[in-house]
């Protein structure tokens, strides 16, 4: 046997942690993969045995007999519910962390066993409760985490300098609880290493030293040329190909002419690539619109780069202050075709709109039915052969410069970051440029020692005729398949100074997504991140940055499981309302995260994310929902009409009850679940596997009002044990149709077409009045949308925000909250009830918890 693997038997196994572990892996991984499997066996063997010393004979006197006294008649052999079973277990085992924590939630709070069951003395929960903390407090926590592709994409940008999404050639991660930053989620594949070297090749193949610019660059400076579309057709010189398009004004630039979603007609052009298809694509367009009319949105450039659709910039600028849009995406990632990489940029406008003295351009036929609550408008109709541009109802792109690099290379370090670095052709200089890259990719300040083995690396390939910058490029990345670079470091480290920079790591990651800036690394350096008047400040800061949106907008989408698909519909599949779906979408599912971002900014209280007078609104929105026409596709803060019977909350919000929904319809079991599950923590079990699907168009059911459609799963003892509390919460959102919008009638059944992605959805037969009447998990009832918003306002406050703070922990720390962590969590709800639980305040004292300094 190996000597180290030796050494790892004469260890305790309660000081085997997980950190040590992934260290020995780590160590072993470039001798024998046979090691790395020995030292996990023998880790596992060592833990199970501690394990059963550590409970002796305490589980078997002391809590099973509880167990088959309380808990196996729903959860025993004969019977299951939840899929949860008590008579298998033989102790605290470290995968059954999660069940016990689960154990310890419901009897301490009361809600098992339930009510109706014999209840266990206070004497007989506290033994059960005190074990549960006791062996929890042994078994200790989990260290640290692999960094997911999100935060590799941004270490490796924050590292390069490059914008480039590196993310893309990743392998996808797994999640914990819907998250993708859950430790135990992000285990490394058998393939992933191949991935992994290949994309950190990418990122050093986009850096240069001492080489010149060896891209192909393209350049057209249309608004400084008399004929813009010439100028176009000279890159043919350079080999490229381009689909002149657009109107040429001489000292202006080149008009792009806008068409709606679907039409034709974008400028494109393809261009020369590297013989083996690798290398960077640096693309930079300046931009400004014309508009002749008051009442004209402003336009959409539309940029798609190898088959890739890039962007959706809203162009808005002046002539005289155009805007300048600057793109870097890598060719592996795209599709290139015989003629090289195509590039294209199409005007489009994605809003409906109407210009006094101009007709409607009617898409539809005369014989069509109205839209039932859909656009109305689609864009005004004029002559082109006859007005020009600068009279025409409709605004135009100008497009004043566009240059195109290919195989775009970076000088490094980034003149941005101000380093006193000389470049040169010397072992001192790269030294010093390995000495910034290695402080820089692990995060924190390294030693010579630390240094050492990549400095001799470049030696190596110094001394086999390698050039400066190959040499180097083959060092750094090296530096990148290290641990330090994709492994947060560890709370528990021995060293206070490590501890700092791992501080300073985890709140950058939770709060900017990104890896620490100067001020987080100058605290951390000086030892005060840790002080909690200097947390607080950090949080403040860092969710006042812009870059916060790496925070907000994962966290949200992951809570919420918003990347469902949305449903937008309309009575006749070749009505308008399809030109606007893609910017109409987007806009339904941004409205919930600008919503929450805005709570979070503004410090408001959490009942707000059920009950407001305000949501987040833009142009397209504002015409879905029926308010008065918004200028531009920007989210900002509106406050609701008091007859709106929407109200405020995430709840109404037509993107998620959109993406609720099923076979055409409003699906109640399906709205009641998510509620249940994302925002009340009250997550229903998981369906048993013999559970026949309810298909509502299908045979008998057709037609059939939902209510007496469930009916034969609650009379079915299976699915009972949901269905009784999915439900009836389900039924509140009934006023809302399909695509999210108000509805007080609904109609005996609904037709249903579909054609290239386009869906017609009409209702047929009689009317009913919506029936919305249900009931909350404790038994509260009401029969309305707005007698559900109020009772789950006043009665469920808590129980969203205990639920909320759990997931905040999750994707924070990437642990799920075990019993001292659900101890902090009811801390920090005690602290903040009085003022209503402020969103901010609280994110600031989950910071400031254990919980997220020393897991």
């Amino acid at each position: 046997m190996y000597p180290a693997c030796t050494s790892l038997l004469n260890f305790d196994a309660a000081s085997i942690t997980q950190h040590s572990v992934i260290n020995a892996m780590m160590a072993f991984l470039l001798n024998d993969r046979r090691v790395v499997a020995a030292v996990l066996a023998i880790f596992l063997i060592a833990l199970t045995a501690a394990s059963a010393r550590a409970q002796g004979d305490s589980f078997d006197t002391a809590i099973s007999p509880l167990l088959t006294k309380y808990c196996h008649a729903c959860h025993g052999a004969q019977k299951q519910e939840a899929l949860i079973r008590y008579d298998k277990l033989t102790g605290f085992q470290a995968g059954d962390r999660d069940l016990w924590t689960m154990v310890h939630e419901k009897i301490s709070s009361g809600e098992m066993p339930p009510s109706k069951k014999p209840q266990p003395s206070d004497a007989e929960k506290a033994t059960i409760l005190r074990w549960i903390e006791k062996q929890q407090r042994a078994l200790g926590t989990g260290g640290t985490r692999r960094l997911n592709r999100r935060e590799v994409s941004a270490a490796l940008r924050d590292l390069t300098g490059l914008t480039v999404d590196f993310s893309l050639g990743l392998p996808g991660d797994g999640k914990v609880a819907g998250f993708d930053t859950g430790a135990d989620g992000l285990q490394d594949a058998a393939d992933s290493i191949e991935q992994w070297m290949r994309v950190s090749r990418r990122a050093v193949a986009g850096i240069r030293f001492l080489e010149p610019a060896r891209g192909t660059v393209f350049t057209a400076n249309l608004s400084e040329s008399k004929d813009p579309r010439k100028v176009l057709d000279d890159w043919k010189k350079q080999g490229a190909n381009s689909k002149a398009h657009g109107i040429g004004r001489a000292g202006v630039g080149l008009l792009l002419e806008p068409r709606a979603v679907g039409d034709r007609d974008a400028l494109s052009f393809h261009l020369p690539v590297p013989a083996d298809g690798q290398g960077v694509v640096r693309l930079k367009v300046v931009a400004s619109v014309i508009k002749p009319f008051e009442g004209i949105p402003s336009p959409r450039l539309w940029v798609e780069v190898g088959g890739r659709d890039i962007d959706y910039p809203e162009v808005s600028a002046a002539h005289d202050q155009p805007q300048e849009f600057v793109y870097q995406v890598h060719l592996g990632d795209l599709a290139i075709g015989s003629r090289g990489v195509n590039v294209s940029l199409a005007n489009r406008v994605e809003v409906p709109y109407a210009i006094e003295g101009f007709e409607n351009e009617e898409r539809s036929r005369p014989t069509d039915p109205p839209i039932e609550g859909g656009t109305g408008l689609f864009r005004p109709a004029f002559d082109r052969t006859v007005l020009p541009p600068e009279k025409q109802p409709a605004p135009y792109i100008v497009l004043h410069s566009i240059e195109v690099e290919i195989d775009f290379a970076a000088a490094w370090p980034p003149a941005a970051w101000k380093t006193d670095i000389a470049v040169s052709d010397s072992e001192a200089s790269a030294e010093k440029l390995l000495t910034l890259w290695i402080d820089r990719a692990w995060r924190r300040p390294t030693t010579k020692a630390e240094r050492e083995p990549f400095v001799k690396f470049y030696r190596e390939l110094r001394t086999q005729e390698f050039s400066f910058d190959d040499a180097l490029r083959a060092a750094f990345q090296s530096v990148l398949m290290s641990g330090p670079f994709r492994y947060l470091s560890s709370a528990t480290d021995a060293s206070p100074s490590t501890r700092q920079y791992m501080l300073a790591s985890r709140l950058s990651f939770m709060l900017i997504g990104a890896p620490p800036d100067a001020e987080l690394l100058a605290l951390a350096a000086a030892g005060k991140l840790r002080e909690p008047a200097v947390l607080d400040a950090q949080v403040d800061r860092l969710l006042a940055d812009p870059r916060s949106k790496a925070f907000i907008e994962p966290f949200v989408m992951q809570w919420l499981e918003l990347d469902q698909p949305i449903t937008i519909v309309s009575a006749h599949i070749n009505k308008q309302d399809f030109r606007f779906a893609r910017h109409l979408k987007a806009s339904m599912r941004e409205e919930t995260i600008a919503y929450i971002a805005r709570i979070i900014a503004d410090n408001r209280p959490a009942s707000e994310l059920v009950d407001s007078n305000w949501t987040m609104m833009n142009d397209i929105l504002a015409i879905h929902y029926g308010y008065p026409a918004l200028d531009g596709g920007m989210l900002r803060k509106v406050e609701l009409r008091k007859d709106d019977p929407r109200g405020g909350g995430i709840l109404g919000h037509a993107g998620i009850q959109s993406m609720l929904t099923w076979m055409g319809d409003n699906w109640v079991i399906y709205r009641g679940a998510w509620t249940l599950r994302h925002v009340l923590n009250h997550p229903p079990p998981p369906p048993p596997l013999e559970v026949p699907e309810l298909n509502p168009s299908e045979g008998g059911n057709k037609g059939k009002p939902f209510r007496e459609l469930l009916k034969q799963h609650q009379e079915d003892v299976n699915c009972a044990v949901c269905h009784r509390h999915m439900d009836p919460v389900g039924f509140a959102f009934q006023n809302f149709d399909i695509s999210g919008r108000w509805r007080d009638v609904e109609h005996e059944s609904y037709y249903r077409a579909e054609l290239d992605g386009k869906i017609a959805w009409k209702g047929v037969g009689n009317t009913r009045p919506v029936d919305a009447a249900g009931n909350l998990p404790r038994g509260e009832q009401f029969t309305t949308w707005s007698q559900f918003k109020q009772i789950v306002a006043r009665d469920y406050q808590s129980d969203i925000v205990r639920g909320l703070l759990k997931n905040l922990h999750i994707y924070g720390t990437g642990l799920k909250p075990d019993v001292d962590d659900m101890q902090e969590i009811t801390a920090i709800m005690k602290a903040t009830q009085d003022k209503q639980y402020p969103m901010r305040d609280m994110i600031k004292a989950f910071v400031r918890s254990k919980s997220f300094l020393d897991q």
